[in-house]
């Protein structure tokens, strides 16, 4: 049976095991796969451990290609809004989660050598697979979606040391825990057993405990006399396209607005992203908006901006008479849907990305903090795909009240993308200490609190707003301070262990 499954079939057990790994994601969140998936994925490593450095390769490959298929199969949708691209539907399921899955094959093949049953195996293995899922998040591809930390999302206690140590750190101890089991596979015995899912259940529970504590003790300050009106038009994405009636859209925002309810309240209106289609269409809305707002408004939507033959994907702070305020330019832009990667030579066989139209978008260079004219308020701007990034959306350094997110996540077809996307806000949430307000076009807008708690939210269904204030936390976490270097210092520490170990061996 070993060698029938574990040698004879090993890709496609390989493959199964990362197919079934998807459902620790949300909106599943079924965590405790990961404590079965991880130490039979080693238990394979281990049966093959005298196979070449390509058969490793493949291994690994493929686990991460299952994993990543089935997390994110949801991208096709995307290609629904436009018959040109319906082609690449295919094309998409194959490269996607290839390209990610090639991290995960690396990762198995450079630890080859140390294959073994000890708990020395378990340490490298956990540090190799966190340290190229944070290549390909920042240095390589850009794409830090699904890491398996997020399967956490359940349990907002168990979230709290997000404050604290990241969501890289998280995925570290995430996949080492996942790990221990393995340690009684080979000479399984009852009492190794035992020792091991105590250890995994005390571990989990003083996490939890701590989170628990940390969540009773949050002292949130409310600004006071500011409300955030935060909207979801429910809008079909096909009818955005820039041939629409574009006025007929911000009339409608308008009207979900109620911005009469609020005339004298000081009020920040979020609507979602690519309201405008130009940004200097804004001027056109001077009358209707200085008849609908007060000189108590401010209104945040997304836009097209134009400098020369460049355009940008960007947030713009308009007055109640339509003026602009402030922009921001978005910095990660997503690939394939915002920039094509070699353009230039993609343009020659007419080639073109999945939003509307030809050519990339150009990036933006600053994420500074927006200042309001409303009690000089401060809130940190980041564009749909931008939330995700962790340790990386504060890049400026500088003092702010809040998050506030602008999204198109009608792209998502309300699937599973759609919940992952909302997931990585409450992250960011918690990591930085911040509240979150996000704005999203047949998503989730919603307003998330500084720990993480959902304070409130839209469904798909309708058109709709919400009213929130703003709270803030009395200090900083240490993450939002250090940042990734965390990760870096757990890192480089668990490499001196790993050293160690190896010498006294």
């Amino acid at each position: 049976m070993k060698n029938f499954l574990f040698k004879k079939n090993k890709y496609l057990v390989s493959l199964s095991l990362g197919s079934i790994l998807s459902l620790i994601l949300p909106p599943y969140s079924y965590t405790a796969l990961g404590f079965l998936i991880f130490p039979t994925l080693l238990y394979l490593l281990f049966v093959n451990k005298d196979q070449t450095r390509k058969s490793i390769f493949y291994i690994g490959f493929l686990f991460g290609y299952g994993y990543f298929l089935f997390s994110l199969y949801w991208i096709t949708y995307s290609l629904n809004f436009d018959d040109n691209l319906a082609i690449l539907k295919p094309l998409t399921l194959v490269v996607l989660p290839s390209v990610v899955a090639v991290f995960y094959g690396l990762a198995s093949m450079l630890i080859k050598k140390i294959i073994s049953n000890n708990f020395y195996f378990i340490i490298v293995f956990s540090v190799a697979l966190s340290a190229l899922d944070f290549m390909r998040g920042n240095l390589f591809f850009d794409f830090p979606w699904n890491l398996f930390a997020y399967t956490w999302s359940w349990s907002l206690e168990s979230l709290q040391v997000l404050g604290f140590v990241g969501t890289y750190s998280l995925n570290l101890f995430t996949i080492f825990i996942f790990c221990l089991p393995y340690l009684a596979l080979k000479h399984f015995h009852y009492k190794k057993l035992l020792i091991i899912v105590s250890s995994i259940v005390f571990t989990l529970c003083v996490n939890f405990f701590f989170g628990q504590s940390i969540i009773n003790n949050n002292n949130l300050k409310k600004i006071p006399n500011f409300k955030v009106v935060l909207l979801q038009p429910n809008q079909k994405i096909i009818d955005l396209t820039l041939t629409n009636n574009e006025e007929q859209y911000v009339n409608r925002l308008i009207n979900i607005s109620k911005p009469k309810m609020y005339k004298d309240t000081q009020t920040l209106f979020v609507w979602p992203e690519g309201v405008l289609s130009n940004l200097d269409n804004s001027k056109n809305y001077k009358k209707l908006f200085y008849d609908n707002f007060s000189n108590n408004h401010n209104i945040v939507l997304g836009s097209i901006r134009y400098e020369g033959n460049r355009f940008y994907n960007s947030l713009v702070l308009l007055n109640n008479q339509a003026e602009i305020l402030s922009t921001y330019d978005k910095i990660n832009l997503v690939p394939f849907g915002e920039v094509v990667p070699f353009y230039n030579l993609l343009e020659k066989i007419d080639f073109k990305k999945i939003t509307f139209g030809y050519g990339s978008f150009s990036k933006g260079e600053k994420r500074n903090p927006v200042t309001l004219n409303i009690n000089n308020i401060k809130f940190l701007p980041l564009i749909c795909y931008e939330i995700i990034f962790s340790g990386s959306i504060n890049i400026e350094k500088k003092e702010y009240d809040f998050i506030l997110n602008i999204s198109e996540d009608g792209w998502f077809n309300r699937s599973i993308g759609t919940i992952q996307h909302f997931v990585h806000s409450k992250y960011r949430a918690i990591e930085q200490g911040k509240q979150v307000v996000r704005s999203t076009n047949q998503g989730l807008t919603s307003s998330i609190m500084p720990n993480g708690r959902l304070a409130k939210t839209t469904d798909f269904s309708n058109q709709s707003s919400i009213a929130v204030d703003i709270y803030k936390l009395n200090k900083k976490t240490l993450f939002s301070e250090f940042e990734n270097a965390i990760f870096y210092l757990l890192t480089f520490v668990s490499c001196i262990f790993i050293f160690l170990f190896r010498k006294n061996q």
